[in-house]
């Protein structure tokens, strides 16, 4: 069975979801880039002290084991909903 064309509002409705998901994809980055920037100002003040730089290492250890899954179910999330819409509005990357 052949897949039916996309009606012209359809596509209009496929952009703007679109150029809506670069928005966010752009506040997002910038938001990212705030927080690496803080983090390496923060990193270098730490570890300029070996007491704390050893509390940072610890710290940052077991705050990545408890992230890390949560992080991984996210990703999986964002796979199914990317696979979803390749199946279903014909999203190709």
């Amino acid at each position: 069975m052949a897949t039916p064309t996309p009606s012209l509002r359809e596509k209009s409705v496929s952009s703007s979801q679109f150029a809506s998901a670069i928005e966010a994809v752009k506040a997002i980055h910038v938001v990212l880039a705030s927080v690496m920037a803080d983090l390496a100002a923060l990193r270098r003040t730490v570890l300029e002290d070996p007491e704390f730089a050893e509390q940072y290492a610890k710290h940052l250890h077991e705050t990545s084991r408890t992230t890390r899954p949560l992080v991984a179910e996210a990703i999986q999330h964002y796979d199914a909903m990317i696979s979803q819409q390749q199946e279903n509005n014909g999203f190709h990357n």
